[in-house]
């Protein structure tokens, strides 16, 4: 009977180890599963951000016509630079910052996010040569902009003239608008 008892316990005990063992894994499984979405979530937030805020610079770019100085209106609080000495021109920047939760902030310091548009003024004939299918000759300016969100939580020393990293873009768009041949 001793032994049989012995049998009997041996079993149990196999049995309880190979059901700690499945429960183990399907633990590390779940964690893992928990993580996967925890960072995937983060990610489309990420995005949604910096699709709505790609979208206002845009309309603000659209709205101004292009001019840097009537975007930096609208954004008072950001930082703008111009490419000339001139701010009557449309040629420049203009950055925005912003913490983990995608609220503004005023400087680079408390940034995890960056938005920046990039205005420059070109030729229009040289923005449009799609245009010429129609024969229609473009006389005067185009201001060409460009949208960039980037996330700048994993970079060490961060300035808004670093050289942007594909890694850390978010969204990256092109805009354009014609100015005309006033625009000089």
């Amino acid at each position: 009977m001793d032994q049989r008892s012995n049998s009997r316990l041996s079993l149990f005990l196999m049995e309880l180890i190979v059901a700690i063992m499945f429960f183990s894994l399907s633990a590390a499984v779940c964690v893992r599963l928990f993580a996967s979405a925890h960072i995937l979530s983060d990610d489309t937030k990420s995005l949604s951000n910096a699709s709505i805020w790609t979208q206002n610079l845009a309309e603000a770019f659209e709205g101004k016509n292009g001019h840097l100085a009537g975007v930096a209106e609208l954004f008072p609080d950001a930082l703008i630079s111009y490419s000339t000495a001139d701010p009557k021109t449309s040629d420049g920047s203009i950055v925005l910052f912003f913490d983990d939760n995608w609220e503004r902030v005023n400087n680079l310091v408390d940034a995890s996010y960056l938005a920046s548009l990039t205005i420059t003024t070109k030729e229009a004939r040289g923005g449009y040569k799609d245009v010429t299918d129609y024969d229609v000759e473009l006389i005067g300016k185009a201001a060409v902009g460009d949208i960039s969100i980037l996330d700048i939580r994993n970079i060490e020393n961060p300035s808004p003239d670093i050289p942007v990293d594909p890694e850390n873009i978010i969204m990256n768009v092109k805009v354009d608008t014609y100015i005309g041949k006033g625009a000089e």
